[in-house]
C-alpha cells in the first residue's frame, strides 16, 4: 500500500520502528524526541543524519548523536553490568 508521499507503508512502519527502538534504547531530551519524531516524520530514516556526520568507523551516525554534535554537546552513556 502506499500513500500520498509514494513511499511503501512497510518502508514508513520500519523507520517508526527503528525510531521507537531508538527511543528506548538512547537517553534523550524531549527537544531530541521532538527532532527525532521530526526527522522520521518528514520520510526519513533514525539512522542517518541531515549534517553528514560519521562515526569513527566512516558509518553515518544515526540521527540523535549528529542532533547533538551538530549542537556542540553528546552524552557519555556508562553502563553497567551486574552478574548474578
Amino acid at each position: 500500500m502506499k500513500d500520498k508521499t509514494n513511499e511503501d507503508w512497510t518502508v514508513r512502519e520500519a523507520r517508526r520502528e527503528a525510531m521507537h527502538e531508538m527511543e528506548k534504547e538512547i537517553p534523550m531530551l524531549a527537544s531530541e524526541r521532538t527532532a527525532l519524531r521530526n526527522w522520521v516524520g518528514q520520510g526519513n530514516d533514525p539512522g542517518n543524519n541531515p549534517y553528514g556526520y560519521l562515526d569513527e568507523d566512516d558509518w553515518p551516525m544515526n540521527y540523535v548523536e549528529a542532533y547533538r554534535r551538530h549542537r556542540g554537546y553528546f552524552f557519555n552513556v556508562y553502563y553497567h553490568v551486574i552478574e548474578e
